[in-house]
């Protein structure tokens, strides 16, 4: 009986393994091969943007697709990364709104093979880009050290004596921003671990401007003392 088993399931092993990944193969194409719909969020980026300007505003970082096709050529365009370049190369001083079309999509975001394979049926919100164009500035100006967190028991910061080497840094952005920064901070640096003496390489905090600077980090230093030295060192 067991030979006759074994017979059944290990006879002819290759052309049965064979046979089963052909029928895999077979489904998968079936499968794949089928419409379906879905939504892609793709991602936005700003191009063409002439040197003497700049701009103010957060344009969306993706704009959400309905895409229809095979599962097939869905996968394909997935695996591609499309992105969608809004295009400020005729873009004037004011207000700037553009609105993402389907038009604009199949013809800016999607690969040219896959184009004619899907069909782009929805633009889903936002859909808008609007920004405000605006001639471009610089200047230098300060950089502040920032903390955050407590100092260890029995420590407190002198923050009086913390320094930022350079001490000042080159901004670049929009003209009606950069008029109003007289200095800027670093991200914080945690103390809440520290001891004594603290040095750190740290990037500028830009805050919510797009501004380009220059250089992007600066060398932190403090220190840590002990709460009571200025007590005992003090005069009676």
């Amino acid at each position: 009986m067991w030979p006759r088993i074994r017979e059944i399931l290990f006879g002819n092993l290759g052309l049965k393994l064979a046979s089963l990944f052909l029928a895999l193969l077979l489904y998968a194409h079936v499968v794949t091969d089928q419409p379906r719909e879905q939504v892609l969020q793709i991602p936005v980026t700003i191009t063409g943007l002439p040197d003497t300007l700049s701009f103010l505003g957060k344009p969306p970082e993706r704009i959400g697709v309905r895409i229809r096709g095979a599962w097939k050529d869905l996968i394909r365009l997935g695996l591609t990364s499309p992105y969608l370049s809004v295009d400020l190369a005729e873009a004037k001083p004011g207000p700037f709104s553009a609105t993402v079309s389907v038009e604009d999509v199949k013809e800016r975001a999607l690969p040219p093979e896959l184009s004619k394979a899907v069909a782009v049926t929805e633009v889903l919100e936002p859909r808008t880009v609007s920004l405000t164009i605006e001639r471009k500035a610089s200047k230098r100006v300060a950089v502040r050290p920032r903390f955050t967190g407590v100092p260890p028991q029995g420590f407190r910061l002198l923050l009086a004596r913390a320094t930022a080497f350079p001490e000042s840094a080159m901004i670049e952005g929009p003209a009606s921003a950069v008029e109003t920064i007289e200095a800027l901070d670093t991200v914080p640096v945690d103390i809440a671990q520290e001891r004594e003496r603290i040095q750190r390489q740290v990037e500028i905090d830009p805050g919510p401007v797009p501004l380009r600077i220059e250089p992007r980090r600066v060398l932190i230093s403090a220190r840590l003392v002990k709460a009571d030295a200025d007590t005992a060192a003090a005069p009676r």
